[in-house]
């Protein structure tokens, strides 16, 4: 049965450097190179999906690889669309793979000055390095898009880098298209700079609320104030109580039962790192000490 596939562009990254006896690089680690598969493959599917490769929605992109090449250690990548693309109109203008990592690590390296959006569509950036850019919608709003995901990915396709024996990773490629107004092959060199620039880095967001709930004190350490647990809001947690007043009496000999009931001013300190949520609570007033019915009153 014939491949109604059709090669749309293709992708070459070349890894150059020098062996530990002075020879030319000639072999990378394979968990290296299994990271840049991965990478790429992710990475050329997010911008698909997108519709950075055609104006009528994603181009069912799959990426194939070549065998590597002698010299320096290469890998050919191209990508080919699904079976249904001769039904889908041809565009011109696309940006390639290459373009779009190149496009894609520079915004890991500089910030955005300015951007506006122009009558055919497309979206100007200027950029802080007092360069420009023209790029299409969809190319634009996938660049602002999952920045962490975005740095993971680049990460794995400059993979090798880490390895002390290769000094760049020059890419090149282009759009495999017979029209005229495709853009020029784009050809650029990355560097250990350019994969230190995305190390990844903890995405912290904190955030903090203050409430006032009725509660029991679970747990009591006479010695630290930092280890009580308290039950309240539905939920028992640990807790620090700030409450020099309140501790004061406790080490004065104030008798707490578990079933007492507070009245507590809490602050709930959220903290998101990478996606996971961690909540700690500091009591910051203990007020109204009672006892429930049947026990006496305090």
């Amino acid at each position: 049965m014939a491949d109604t596939r059709k090669v749309l562009d293709s992708v070459t990254l070349r890894f150059d450097g020098d062996e530990k006896s002075g020879t030319d690089l000639h072999e990378l680690r394979a968990a290296d190179v299994a990271q840049v598969l991965q990478g790429l493959a992710s990475f050329v599917s997010d911008f698909d999906k997108a519709g950075a490769f055609h104006d009528e929605g994603p181009a069912d992109s799959v990426m194939l690889v070549r065998p590597p090449q002698e010299g320096s250690f290469i890998i050919e990548a191209i990508r080919m669309a699904g079976e249904n693309w001769e039904g889908v109109a041809a565009v011109t203008g696309i940006p390639s793979v290459a373009t779009l990592i190149n496009l894609a690590t520079k915004s890991m390296r500089a910030e955005v000055q300015d951007f506006e959006h122009l009558e055919n569509g497309n979206v100007k950036i200027m950029w802080q390095d007092d360069t420009v850019q023209e790029v299409s919608r969809p190319v634009w709003e996938e660049l602002n898009k999952r920045k962490h995901r975005r740095k993971k990915q680049l990460r794995e396709i400059m993979a090798p880098l880490g390895d002390d024996r290769v000094s760049t990773l020059d890419v090149s490629g282009a759009p495999s298209s017979e029209d005229e107004e495709t853009p020029p092959s784009d050809e650029f060199v990355l560097t250990r700079a350019d994969f230190d620039s995305v190390a990844p880095t903890d995405e912290v967001e904190e955030s903090e609320e203050t409430f006032e709930v009725d509660g029991q004190m679970q747990a009591i350490d006479f010695g630290d104030p930092t280890r009580w647990k308290v039950r309240a809001a539905g939920q028992t947690r640990k807790a620090t109580v700030d409450d020099a007043d309140f501790l004061r009496r406790v080490a004065e000999g104030l008798a707490i039962s578990s079933s007492d009931i507070f009245q507590l001013r809490i602050r709930a300190d959220k903290i998101v790192k990478n996606g996971r949520a961690r909540t700690t609570w500091t009591v910051l007033k203990v007020e109204n000490h009672r006892r429930r019915a049947g026990d006496g009153t305090s």
